[in-house]
């Protein structure tokens, strides 16, 4: 991806980097309203691979280890403290559906004292028991990258112009952010802070993020993860469409591989309800 995000010269006045990133704020946060309650399907393929002493540039041509496919309905539900927040339902597993799950979201919607997004955060905290490896995870949401920008988390980054690109009719402002300053936004194993670094490729008309390319580092952890954001039919903003991610932990005894995933997004359609439990097929 880094030789995609490659800027060429621009003749014209850009426009200033303060304004993209206002922009871009404004697009993340109509991103959680516009969207509210719209659920999609993600196709999930995730795997172990033997770690070669460098970091992969794309996905791996070697043999998997060991490989597990999922497929989730993800809900969004608007939250101003975690605009990043999406909800994954796993509804199979190896293409065999997840057993018991009707019960057990017929349970949790039926038990009048639960909350609506206590019910989501335990199919949330349920579903991620499917993913496979040894890394814990939990930024492995295709909309992760809007923190980034929103106002919410946007001071904690130092931005930098990398320059411009034209695409499809639209010019796309690279930017470099750099976290500062402490707590991290991403905590590690043992509370070690985990120190963001991102690329991103934003539509200077709408403020949208088109490509992101984000690196956390800290301490054993190196981990990688890019999110292609595209228009699609029916949906009011650019959605994503593409994830891919890997993570790598040096003092475990299993140093000697990393856990990669690649995952494509569609189906989007409105989250509704019955008296029972969300219909998220």
């Amino acid at each position: 991806m880094a030789s995609v995000l490659a800027a060429t010269p621009r003749a014209e006045e850009p426009v200033p980097l303060r304004e993209v990133l206002a922009r871009a704020g404004a697009a993340a946060e109509r991103f959680g309203r516009d969207l509210q309650g719209i659920v999609a399907r993600e196709r999930y393929l995730q795997t172990i691979r033997p770690w070669m002493g460098s970091a992969p540039e794309r996905v791996a041509e070697v043999p998997a280890m060991t490989s597990r496919r999922l497929v989730a309905s993800l809900l969004l539900v608007h939250d101003p403290q975690t605009p990043w927040q999406l909800h994954r339902d796993v509804v199979s597993v190896d293409d065999e559906p997840v057993e018991g799950r009707d019960a057990r979201l017929a349970a949790l919607f039926a038990d009048p004292s639960l909350e609506a997004r206590e019910r989501l955060r335990r199919i949330t905290e349920d579903s991620a028991r499917h993913n496979l490896g040894h890394v814990r995870r939990t930024i492995n949401v295709p909309t992760f990258p809007l923190l980034l920008v929103h106002p919410a988390y946007a001071d904690r980054f130092r931005a930098s112009d990398r320059g411009t690109l034209h695409e499809e009719g639209a010019t796309l402002r690279l930017v470099a952010l750099r976290e500062r300053g402490r707590p991290r936004v991403i905590r590690g194993d043992r509370l070690r802070d985990v120190e963001l670094r991102a690329l991103l490729a934003i539509d200077e008309a709408t403020g949208e993020i088109v490509r992101a390319v984000l690196t956390p580092r800290g301490g054993d952890l190196r981990a990688h993860l890019e999110v292609t954001f595209a228009r699609v039919a029916g949906m009011p903003v650019r959605v994503p469409v593409r994830l891919w991610e890997w993570y790598w932990v040096h003092d475990v005894p299993e140093r000697d591989r990393y856990v990669e995933g690649e995952a494509t997004y569609d189906d989007f359609r409105r989250y509704t309800t019955d008296a029972s439990a969300p219909q998220v097929k």
